[in-house]
């Protein structure tokens, strides 16, 4: 069985992206990215209400979590009942379902604001020098991105390839969840809500989440020894 050494792996490359994200938090590279996208003529970001960009990040990138933790649900309900592979379908579900919504309340914890409320790009805040929020009302709300969440929570099908044992679906999962992740995250980054940094801890967070609820699920099924 590959579930411990391939779960263990995730979670050292996922806090190495919370590292990176960390370290590129504020940066030039942060900075010079969001920079690329922001017109100093209009003071404002040029694809920030491009219209089809502006209802995917409002209305359409929903879909994708809420949507896909429905199909989960169904898929669970049809596998064989009390087996590996409805425990892990279902997993699926509620951390599809559960992953942005846990994005959502750290957003409101932390400072780091979006890059359009700064002044250096038409806002009128200024960088804080502290990480965590000292109040919800002063909260960034963009730290980590939601909307990246959105995208990173495919990695659903990676944690079920992991847990029933087929590497042809922990590999697309991965490779989907985390290309998913990085493209709705650059969207955002386009229209000037998010800096790289908070896209990258975005994907630290949901992978970790994954580990975790993962490995508890692993653990029960082996005490329980449930079929696969």
């Amino acid at each position: 069985m590959f579930f411990r050494p391939y779960i263990l792996a995730s979670a050292v490359l996922f806090i190495v992206l919370g590292i990176a994200a960390f370290v590129t938090m504020g940066s030039a590279t942060d900075l010079s990215l969001s920079a690329y996208f922001y017109d100093p003529q209009v003071q404002d970001f040029s694809w920030r209400l491009q219209p089809f960009i502006d209802l995917f990040g409002r209305r359409l990138v929903w879909f994708v979590p809420f949507g896909g933790a429905v199909v989960w649900a169904i898929v669970a309900w049809r596998q064989p009942q009390g087996s590996r592979r409805q425990l892990a379908w279902a997993g699926a579900a509620f951390y599809m379902g559960s992953g942005p919504l846990l994005v959502g309340v750290l957003k409101h914890l932390t400072a780091m604001p979006r890059p359009f409320n700064l002044a250096m790009f038409g806002g009128v805040e200024s960088m804080p020098t502290y990480f965590w929020a000292h109040s919800w009302a002063e909260a960034g709300n963009a730290l980590p991105s939601a909307h990246a969440a959105s995208g990173f929570v495919l990695l659903s099908l990676f944690f079920v390839g992991v847990l029933i044992g087929c590497r042809k679906l922990a590999a697309l999962g991965f490779v989907l969840g985390i290309s998913a992740g990085l493209v709705f995250g650059f969207l955002r980054i386009m229209q000037g809500y998010h800096f790289l940094s908070q896209v990258l801890a975005s994907g630290a967070v949901l992978g970790l989440y994954g580990c975790v609820l993962f490995y508890i699920l692993w653990s029960w099924a082996r005490r329980k020894q449930l079929p696969v």
